[in-house]
């Protein structure tokens, strides 16, 4: 496995789980509904700008093609959605994949409640074939992954196509009845899992999706950090007065709010750096992936103005405004800017052409 050190630069699970809870995620969907790329038709589903509109846009200006800026846009939003499309209707969807079966809790939580399973909740799936669903076994593998070799190296090398298996963990939690949440939960359960995807390993799917847990390593970094120092075995967001205070984690899915733990990942709030590199570290992977394999042109440098937009601003100071003009709730005018940015990148692109020098075989003497 690549060392997580090496890629770095370059560049949880979690929610309340009381009854009927919608899950958090990083970047938490905002009020403002999936555009279908292909066909402008506006879906039922809400999305976050980071995941959806910008990830088109930053693969524009690292140099793909717009089928496949599209088709990473399209599978690193599914991550979370599992399915998207109007109505009844799926257009998109990431399902097909293997979901093992739970271990016994009687032989996992000796001495521990565990007469309710309140993880996974395969119920509240979507798609219960999708492995990388909020609600799924492997959600705090894809969505709140640590920074390291084991959760976030795993998920670059199966991306890149460096290895053709992903290797990641399942996660469970039971308790009482009366534990409705992860946090009160008397048994909490891991075990190391090969994950069977239907996204082909190296395929721009997969890379989409590995994009999308780099992306929510950034989003969650302080509440896994704050969920490692009280030894959980996962982060999970915290829902006072039902759980005790963990400032990092504290969300209420139902009531998301422009000053919350992940609204605050917008404007000008200390928090919205988090968001920007963030940002930086997808699209230095969006980059190099371009430059080594499907690119068709150039990757933009961070500080290449653009032309089309009033003033010329740097790719740089384009990617700042987009988090810090406006506040979570201004998903529409982040939008609105993303379009702009991409017809500005559209019309100044540069050609990329690849050149293969024949192989000269020298014959024996």
């Amino acid at each position: 496995m690549v060392s997580i050190r090496l890629w770095r630069g370059l560049i949880t699970l979690t929610v309340a789980l009381f009854a009927g809870a919608a899950l958090a995620f990083a970047f938490a969907e905002e009020p403002l509904t999936f555009r279908d790329p292909v066909t402008g038709q506006l879906t039922d589903e809400e999305i976050s700008t980071i995941h959806d509109d910008l990830t088109y846009v930053l693969a524009l200006a690292a140099g793909f093609s717009v089928t496949d800026s599209v088709t990473l846009q399209v599978w690193n939003q599914l991550t979370d959605a599992e399915a998207l499309g109007p109505g009844d209707a799926i257009s998109y969807t990431n399902g097909g994949g293997a979901v093992p079966p739970a271990p016994d809790p009687d032989a996992v939580c000796r001495g521990k409640m565990h007469t309710t399973a309140l993880w996974p909740r395969p119920a509240d799936m979507t798609i219960t074939t999708s492995v990388t669903s909020r609600f799924g076994v492997f959600s705090p593998f894809f969505h709140f992954p640590h920074q390291n070799d084991r959760d976030l190296g795993a998920l670059h090398d199966w991306g890149w196509g460096l290895t053709d298996t992903l290797i990641g963990y399942e996660a469970y939690a039971w308790g009482s009845p009366a534990d409705l949440t992860v946090m009160r939960a008397s048994c909490l359960y891991t075990r190391t899992a090969v994950i069977t995807a239907p996204m082909a390993a190296g395929s721009l799917a997969a890379f989409a999706t590995y994009l999308h847990s780099l992306a929510d390593s950034y989003s969650h970094l302080d509440c896994i950090a704050a969920m490692d120092g009280l030894g959980k075995p996962w982060a999970t967001h915290t829902t006072p007065p039902i759980d005790a205070s963990v400032p990092a984690c504290d969300y209420h899915p139902h009531t998301p709010q422009a000053d919350d733990v992940h609204g605050r990942e917008f404007y000008t709030y200390t928090d919205s750096l988090r968001t920007d590199a963030a940002i930086r570290a997808v699209y230095g992977e969006l980059a190099a992936r371009s430059w080594q394999r499907e690119g068709h042109f150039f990757p933009l440098g961070l500080d290449t103005p653009l032309a089309g937009l009033t003033g010329s601003p740097t790719v740089s100071e384009t990617l700042a405004a987009f988090v810090h003009t406006w506040d979570f709730d201004g998903a529409a005018n982040r939008r609105a800017y993303a379009d702009d940015l991409a017809a500005a990148i559209l019309a100044q692109r540069q050609p990329l052409r690849r050149v293969f020098l024949p192989v000269t075989l020298k014959r024996g003497r």
